[in-house]
């Protein structure tokens, strides 16, 4: 997962540009509190300065990234387990070592060629594809940045990208390098391999009780309750206001009617059209039918058969040529028409089903429309209510007094953690905004009032701590149980591992395959005796069924011949293998890879530079102003 963050954010161009690129605005809901009218920094390097906007922006683009590589929302505790605020300080400490260095030689960028730069995004364009200074202000007011803070802080990346160009812009590798790196991708290799696993190993004795405490006292930090916190919520959202009651009954017959046609089910037919080329054709056709013919007599005549013909089951206004829908909705059942003049020629048409229309009556609708109606009148007076309820808080209400005073019903959470679940594990789904409400709701002490966190545009929710159960070591009479379980997997896996690496060293030291299994993992009785496995041949970007690309690639670091052991899905199956064949090859180096290639040059010489020009610099960092900001 690691390696995803780090791709995401790949190339110094990428990763200075990530300070800032507003070609992705959106409104992060950055707290006014940290960076309104606040110049403090959050990283320093000589005269050069990261303000706290810069960092949030960084942060919640890269956080927005990861959350769509991951396909799920993450917690900052989450985010920072991949080790998302380190990446994002250490990447703008390089910006700020890079701007330094343009300020101490001077660089400098012109006004025209500035304006060009922020002229060429498109997050600033109007409707008709040209820069709009009105677009402009919109999307900097969405974020809390001024013009004037854009455009200097675009102006020093722009001036971090002249040290980037002059000094890795082309990096061209040599032919030798391509060479060596063909080699390298299409080196082949076969492999003997055995796995072993759990049912290799028997069964594992029951621990002692001195046993279960001595692996409870060397794992204590697995046996710990996380923080917990009693909250108190109140969520506002058109729906916790809305008022049924006060819906007329004039109302409520007044929207039936204009939404009426929503609850109406046309007339549907069942339409068969038989085409004719001529009109003496059809007129002959016509005689026949008046005659007494059938219409299915009819068609058998023509050639036809009733799925030729058939239009399908449709309403009127499903049919896009008016005159023969006018036909066939005039038609009685199974009765056919006179010749009609249609878009492909003559026609006689016949209906062969009639499905009544139908509207559902208001009683049926009626508390779906007077519930609806309710809820848009709520919205009107959504921010009048969020008024009322500070004015109440103000005034020195709690926020549940506060909250019953205008309508809402305050809801209380008995015990919840920083990752939303509840003392049994299990998570809290409906915590309304869940993230901010939490992210908020462990920062603060009881008593402590913090403003309404938006829902969306559509509702604010607000938080209380009413209690905050510490983080505890939990007793070991209390997870015996689990400490057991734990003990005995772990002695599995101890087992399992063990296992192979004997297998290993004696396969290594002469013994063959067959030998050892049969000594060492012998089949019980009435089961298939273990076998020896063998793959094609495999370049080392390669998978397999059975072995994951960790175990090939591993299989690749050594020479032929060589076994290795390997943890292959979990501690509880492992595989050895053996390296039993290796055959030279190369593979094709295409342009995609000489620009990747190029651009990882270009990435290690600026990284070079940078860590150059740092050991020149006092870099501060302002952590516990970082943590204040990333809290928000």
């Amino acid at each position: 997962m690691l390696s995803m963050l780090r791709n995401a954010t790949r190339g110094w161009v990428a990763k200075l540009l990530l300070v800032l690129l507003v070609a992705s605005f959106a409104v992060w809901g950055v707290s006014g509190s940290i960076l309104s009218g606040n110049t403090s920094s959050v990283i320093s390097v000589g005269d050069t300065r990261v303000t706290p906007i810069e960092l949030r922006l960084a942060y919640d683009r890269q956080l927005n990234q990861l959350q769509r590589q991951l396909g799920s929302r993450l917690t900052r505790e989450q985010a920072d387990a991949f080790g998302l605020t380190g990446n994002v300080i250490s990447q703008l400490v390089g910006g700020a070592v890079l701007g330094e260095a343009g300020r101490k030689m001077g660089l400098g960028i012109s006004g025209d060629r500035l304006a060009g730069i922020i002229g060429e995004d498109e997050s600033f364009r109007d409707a008709t594809g040209r820069f709009s200074r009105d677009q402009l202000r919109r999307v900097l007011s969405s974020i809390g940045m001024s013009e004037e803070e854009y455009v200097e802080t675009r102006k020093a990346v722009a001036l971090r990208n002249q040290i980037i160009g002059a000094t890795a812009g082309e990096t061209p590798l040599p032919d030798a390098y391509f060479d060596i790196l063909s080699a390298y991708q299409g080196e082949e290799r076969k492999f003997d391999y055995v796995v072993i696993d759990e049912s290799d190993i028997g069964e594992i004795a029951e621990p002692t009780d001195e046993q279960i405490k001595e692996y409870y006292d060397a794992n204590l930090s697995e046996y710990r309750a996380p923080e917990f916190r009693k909250l108190l919520i109140v969520k506002l959202e058109a729906a916790d206001i809305a008022d049924e009651s006060a819906v007329t009954d004039e109302e409520l017959a007044a929207e039936y009617e204009a939404r009426k046609a929503s609850y109406t089910e046309p007339e549907k037919r069942t339409i068969q059209q038989l085409v004719f080329t001529d009109a003496a054709s059809a007129e002959a056709a016509a005689e026949k039918l008046a005659g007494g013919t059938s219409f299915e007599t009819l068609l058998s005549e023509q050639g036809k058969t009733a799925a030729d013909v058939g239009l399908g089951t449709l309403a009127r206004t499903e049919i896009p040529d008016a005159t023969i829908a006018e036909a066939a909705f005039s038609a009685a059942l199974n009765e056919p028409t006179q010749p009609v003049d249609g878009l492909f020629g003559k026609a006689i048409l016949n209906v062969t089903e009639i499905i009544p229309g139908s509207t559902k009556p208001l009683s049926e609708v009626g508390a779906e429309i007077r519930r609806a109606i309710a809820i848009s009148t709520a919205a009107d007076e959504l921010f009048d209510t969020h008024d009322r309820l500070e004015d109440e808080r103000a005034a020195g209400e709690t926020l549940q007094k506060a909250a019953e005073n205008v309508g809402l019903t305050p809801r209380i959470v008995e015990a919840v953690d920083r990752t939303a679940r509840d003392k049994d594990g299990n998570i809290i789904s409906d915590i309304p905004q869940s993230r901010e409400v939490l992210s908020e709701a462990f920062e603060i002490d009881p008593g402590f009032e913090i403003n309404a966190i938006p829902i969306g545009t559509e509702g604010f929710v607000w938080v209380d701590v009413l209690d905050i159960e510490p983080e505890r070591q939990k007793p070991l009479e209390e997870v015996n149980e689990q400490v057991k379980s734990d003990w005995i997997a772990a002695e599995k896996a101890k087992a399992v591992a063990s296992l192979a690496e004997t297998f290993r060293e004696r396969l290594a030291s002469g013994d063959d395959f067959d030998t050892l299994i049969g000594e060492l993992i012998p089949a019980a009785e009435g089961e298939l005796k273990k076998v020896v496995q063998q793959t094609q041949a495999l370049q080392r970007s390669a998978s397999a069924i059975g072995l994951p690309q960790p175990v090939i690639a591993a299989g690749f670091s050594q020479p032929q011949g060589s076994v290795i052991a390997q943890q292959r899905n979990s501690p509880l199956d492992w595989v050895v293998l053996k390296v039993a064949a290796v055959a030279a090859g190369s593979t094709p180096v295409g342009d995609a890879v000489r620009q990747s290639a190029a651009g990882q040059a270009s990435d290690d010489i600026v990284n070079q530079l940078i860590s150059r020009l740092q050991q020149d610099e006092t870099v501060e960092i302002n952590q516990s102003f970082i943590r204040q900001i990333l809290a928000q």
